[in-house]
């Protein structure tokens, strides 16, 4: 029998189709799902506080609002020490703007002027006046760009109040809908689904908790760094290095630009130094913060990791990078149990 006149071929093919059309139907939603994506992962971690109170005796609607209860008294409390610095380092950063560029402007007026003295090619000095252009309209674009992000944050601002809202109704809703949509699954799949669930659960928890410890813990070593050599908007740099150090291999380069970027501006040791400190932090990270916090690795080969996060900047920018490595891990243990396990009824492990 050839192999498209085989039911289950033709079976295996349809469920491939219908996951193709529902991954494209996602990714043209994208704008939409955003607040239930940030739900579902705060709903995720406070899921375990929420049925710690329950174990003690509250109902489940009890738990929950006394686990928002402190979770917004400790926001609040952060807030109330470190909004202040935050929005007051934002207010000089957005003012100084304009004298950043305009140093930044001298400075490639001073380059231009010397190699203009130096005996050079005609071809190569054009190479190098077309590089300078380059080189200060992309400046000037990327400052605009910072301040059509910031602004733009304050435009989703709707979709970031809504987050603990849908959270809550997802942690209301105590699995209700899994169980349903569990019944409408063979008994004889159940099992193999509850299995591969546990697999995820265990693999994106070390993951996520894991690196969220350290990018927090690399903030604030970071801010106080940059507090201790007098670089200007210590915090907002260091917090800005913390929150890109979740991504992988990029994070750390990316979270540098701006406070590098700000010391070359103030001066050239400035700059020396707080290249010195993100070093030293990022190697007290690779060499004893990473191994502590996040006892093994995710397992995934490091150029997937950076073919994810192309992949994941290119469909949804920084939030994309943030969320390519969970969705990369999820792929890798549905593939395991899906295909190799049902398909070519393989081990999986």
């Amino acid at each position: 029998m050839a192999w498209h006149s085989d039911p289950k071929w033709r079976y295996r093919i349809l469920i491939g189709a219908v996951i193709i059309l529902l991954l494209a139907f996602l990714y043209w939603i994208r704008s939409i799902l955003e607040p239930f994506l940030l739900a579902a992962v705060l709903a995720y971690f406070l899921s375990p506080m929420v049925e710690f109170f329950q174990q003690k005796g509250f109902s489940r609607t009890g738990g929950i609002v006394l686990t928002y209860f402190i979770f917004v008294v400790a926001a609040l409390l952060a807030g109330l020490y470190l909004f202040p610095i935050l929005w007051g380092q934002l207010q000089v950063l957005l003012a100084s703007i304009p004298e950043y560029t305009s140093q930044v402007q001298e400075l490639l007026q001073g380059f231009y002027n010397n190699y203009q003295r130096i005996d050079i090619p005609e071809s190569v000095r054009q190479e190098i006046d077309h590089a300078i252009k380059q080189v200060e309209t992309a400046l000037t674009n990327s400052i605009g760009q910072v301040v059509n992000s910031i602004l733009g944050v304050f435009a989703h601002l709707f979709n970031i109040l809504m987050v603990p809202v849908l959270a809550f109704f997802m942690l209301s809703d105590e699995g209700r809908t899994v169980k349903k949509v569990l019944a409408m699954i063979p008994e004889t799949w159940r099992a193999r689904i509850l299995q591969l669930w546990a697999e995820l659960d265990m693999q994106l928890i070390k993951y996520l908790k894991g690196y969220l410890i350290l990018s927090l813990t690399v903030g604030v070593l970071t801010s106080l760094g940059f507090f201790l050599i007098g670089l200007e908007f210590p915090v907002l740099l260091g917090l800005m290095v913390g929150i890109f150090d979740i991504i992988p291999y990029f994070g750390p380069v990316i979270g540098a630009i701006p406070a590098l970027a700000v010391g070359i501006l103030e001066s050239k040791s400035q700059a020396l130094s707080a290249l010195v400190v993100i070093v030293v932090i990022q190697q007290l990270e690779s060499n004893i913060l990473s191994p502590k916090i996040i006892s093994s690795s995710v397992g995934l080969h490091p150029l997937l990791v950076i073919f994810v996060l192309l992949l994941g900047n290119k469909i949804y920018g920084v939030i994309g990078m943030l969320l390519a490595v969970p969705f990369a891990i999820t792929l890798r243990v549905l593939w395991r149990h899906a295909v190799l396990t049902w398909w070519l009824k393989a081990d999986p492990h």
